[in-house]
């Protein structure tokens, strides 16, 4: 646990540092990283309790989205402001690493399977990012309508 906590601090640095080469205004960085660091340690204890890194990801990544939406409205700015540097701890970029260097050392069954892991790991980030955003609209949505019928 110890070591969770300790890689989701280094993931609140990482993605603080990513917010600030992406050009994010500054106000931002924190909260990104904070987002970022939250979604790294749900990525780490899901797939610590459920021993899929796959689940961990659609986890991680739905906590990132619904963090990033939660602070587009606080500061009513675009969501991809906070969602898309709080995404880089989940991106799969060791799995693209891999890939490229089984294809340079002819091993291509080690790199199919690389290939095939790296794609359902960010199929997974998607499809969280996608399932949330619908739900988060359709509550907004519905809790605007009601607004204005109370008028």
């Amino acid at each position: 646990m110890t070591d969770m906590i300790i890689q989701s601090m280094g993931g609140i640095a990482a993605v603080y540092g990513f917010a600030r080469i992406l050009g994010v205004p500054k106000k931002f960085y924190v909260w990104a990283g904070i987002d970022g660091g939250i979604g790294w340690f749900v990525y780490l204890l899901v797939g610590a309790m459920t021993h899929s890194e796959l689940l961990g990801a659609f986890f991680g990544a739905a906590v990132i989205s619904v963090g990033a939406n939660v602070c587009a409205r606080v500061f009513k700015t675009p969501v991809t402001m906070i969602l898309i540097p709080a995404n880089m701890t989940l991106v799969p970029g060791a799995g693209m690493y891999r890939i490229v260097y089984h294809i340079l050392y002819p091993e291509g069954e080690q790199a199919a399977y690389y290939f095939q892991q790296t794609l359902l790991m960010a199929g997974m980030i998607a499809i969280a990012m996608f399932i949330v955003n619908i739900i988060w609209s359709s509550v907004t949505g519905s809790m605007k309508k009601k607004k204005g019928l109370q008028k």
